[in-house]
């Protein structure tokens, strides 16, 4: 994956460590680009002229992907894409496209990524390294509510090989501003 993506999968990781923390090592790690392309991570509204531009642009290419997060929600993203390549999240494990759009991936269970960030702090997400420690509360068992939607959109994110385009319907979640990500303007 290109660096924008590698760092914005990272971030990912550090949010979930952050949450509910992580013993185990062996299978949590930060991932490291081994490419030297930059590659692009932009936060869109859902706005009819921003489909329509990305729509034209990206109807004929192979090279482009849309990933929404339950197979429930591809009619809404083939309502504004003219492509085949529209996934749900389990569908595009495995698959890499150069560029992916995510379609109101998290808007569509806004307040279970709400949730996710509750309690997380943004230098929690900047660190360097991921802190291993047992959740804060033991008892809390919100992992297992969560761990599919944190899952789901770190599966997603790295299917984008350089570019990724997230379209939200909220671009204002908290969970975008943990992940340092803001509203693309131009």
């Amino acid at each position: 994956n290109a660096l924008a993506v590698t760092e914005i999968a990272n971030r990912l990781l550090k949010l979930k460590h952050a949450r509910f923390g992580s013993v185990d090592r062996e299978s949590n790690y930060l991932v490291h680009s081994t490419v030297e392309t930059s590659g692009t991570v932009l936060l869109l509204a859902d706005t009819e002229p921003i489909t329509r531009e990305l729509n034209q642009k990206t109807r004929q290419s192979t090279r482009f992907a849309v990933i929404v997060l339950h197979p429930e929600h591809k009619p809404a993203a083939r309502a504004h894409f003219q492509t085949p390549l529209i996934f749900s999240v389990q569908e595009a494990k495995g698959l890499e496209y150069d560029n992916i759009i995510l379609y109101n991936f998290t808007s569509a269970d806004e307040e279970r990524f709400g949730a996710i960030t509750r309690g997380v702090n943004v230098e929690d997400v900047r660190a360097e390294e991921l802190r291993y420690a047992r959740a804060r509360e033991k008892d809390d068992k919100s992992l297992e509510m969560y761990k599919f939607h944190i899952n789901a959109l770190y599966v997603a994110v790295t299917r984008a090989v350089e570019n990724l385009y997230l379209i939200e319907a909220n671009p204002g979640q908290r969970l975008f501003e943990v992940l340092g990500l803001k509203r693309w303007e131009e």
